[in-house]
């Protein structure tokens, strides 16, 4: 059970570590407090996404089986079962909010919005952290499953190669935005 929740997580939380140091290297923060928020919201970023399938369950198709299956295990309080659940139907959502194109692009403009104004050390951090894990998210839908369909489900004509490549440059430049504004 460790060990799936640990491949699982492995990259997204390389990248939240990524994150916090690259934070805390460009804002060269020194109080101790300020440090933790930093890392708390790099962490919290880190598993923001995976919402997505309890909004799926109560809000989206709650009479759905997925949905029936996810709210008996928040029901009996067994995560375990629920992590397993979840990793092993993963792919059966098709329409997920929080990983598509149209919140990347929301995100991204929030993201800008958050870092180029007085909020907290830790909504910058974990803006930033929802961000980079949700472009990760999309890489590893396109190179392990050789597409985006389920990413651009909104439109009606999906990218080919160049367009997705178009849209990742738009996304660097975005988290390159992102970075100069801290």
């Amino acid at each position: 059970m460790l060990r799936k929740i640990g491949d699982l997580y492995k990259f997204p939380l390389l990248l939240s570590v990524l994150v916090t140091i690259t934070f805390l290297a460009l804002t060269v923060e020194k109080d101790p407090l300020q440090i933790a928020f930093v890392i708390l919201g790099s962490l919290g970023g880190c598993f923001f996404l995976d919402l997505d399938y309890l909004i799926h369950s109560y809000f989206l198709e709650p009479k759905a089986e997925f949905s029936l299956s996810v709210q008996g295990f928040v029901k009996h309080k067994d995560l375990k079962g629920l992590a397993n659940y979840i990793y092993y139907h993963k792919n059966d959502l098709k329409e997920r909010t929080l990983n598509s194109v149209i919140f990347q692009l929301v995100l991204g403009g929030a993201s800008i919005l958050v870092v180029s104004s007085t909020a907290s050390n830790f909504a910058k951090a974990f803006v930033i952290a929802i961000y980079i894990n949700s472009m990760y998210r999309l890489a590893e839908q396109h190179l392990e499953y050789k597409s985006t369909n389920d990413w651009f489900w909104a439109f009606k004509k999906r990218p080919d190669r160049v367009g997705l490549a178009v849209y990742g440059l738009l996304l660097v430049s975005i988290l390159i935005l992102t970075f100069f504004l801290l």
